[in-house]
């Protein structure tokens, strides 16, 4: 028989989302779906198919107290919106966990993670042609949707950052809120997972080469010391931090500085917990 989620990790994405899926489920009363990412309420194809798929998701979870999903798109207004109410209108006492990251950090993993995927743009470019970068690390806005449908006491915002330093304080944070024994501990919480690895992607002008039938056959006879030079220099390095030009870090600074500030003391945090000097 199937049932309905009582929890939903909402994102935010490239903020250790993944690794607090897999740490929770290991509590004997916590069920996680599989796959975590359900993307149910936020795409149209896959809300499509109704909410009697989505609950059969859910089938394994047995007697299990608290029983949910993560979906890093639900946090990704307004790229995909109408998910608070979609959520609220199936799910009305859904638990909702939201963990966050400093935001510029976020923004360049988020870039990482489209590149490793196939969208070669440069992290300039990207941010220049692609809102969502900076739309999700807008974590007042996005927190407000929700708010609008569920009371404060339904919401739970954790930090990246506190997951990292003390895994144990905010895995007992998640298992109260998720009212299932907090005592219980991990064999291993400090586990990280979904990490961005050191690797490379091909530039737009390096695909254009390979598909040029006499650049192609010039590659064939380039001695190799030459080729891998010039590859080299077409390559968009990802794994290590991406640099900010000076423009654009002041402009990324400004369009979410005072949200921020409002998200920080809103959520107990010091104005300052996030540093962006050092962006």
């Amino acid at each position: 028989m199937s049932k309905k989620p009582n929890f939903i990790v909402i994102g935010s994405m490239k903020s250790g989302t993944t690794t607090l899926c897999h740490l929770i489920k290991q509590h004997p009363d916590v069920f996680v779906s599989a796959p975590k990412e359900l993307e149910f309420f936020c795409k149209d194809e896959i809300y499509a198919k109704g909410f009697d798929w989505y609950t059969s998701m859910f089938t394994d979870a047995k007697n299990k107290a608290a029983i949910g999903e993560g979906s890093t798109s639900y946090t990704k207004a307004p790229l995909f919106p109408n998910v608070p109410e979609r959520i609220a209108r199936h799910l009305p006492d859904a638990r909702l966990i939201y963990i966050v990251r400093h935001p510029l950090e976020r923004a360049e993993s988020h870039w990482m993670h489209r590149v490793q995927h196939g969208d070669v743009r440069t992290f300039k470019k990207m941010l220049r042609e692609y809102p969502n970068l900076i739309d999700t690390s807008r974590y007042w806005t996005q927190i407000q949707l929700y708010r609008k449908y569920f009371g404060d006491d339904k919401i739970l915002v954790l930090f990246f950052e506190d997951l990292k330093k003390n895994p144990e304080m905010v895995l007992e944070k998640c298992f109260t809120f998720l009212r299932v024994d907090p005592g219980v501990r991990l064999a291993n919480p400090a586990e990280r997972l979904n990490v961005t690895r050191k690797s490379k992607a091909e530039t737009d002008l390096l695909q254009r080469m390979r598909k040029t039938p006499t650049i192609d056959a010039a590659g064939r006879i380039i001695p190799p010391p030459i080729k891998n030079f010039l590859k080299e220099r077409l390559e968009i390095h990802i794994g290590s931090r991406p640099v900010w030009d000076r423009a654009k870090r002041t402009w990324a600074i400004s369009e979410i500085a005072d949200e921020v500030g409002t998200f920080l003391r809103f959520y107990d945090k010091p104005v300052d917990f996030w540093d962006m000097s050092n962006i």
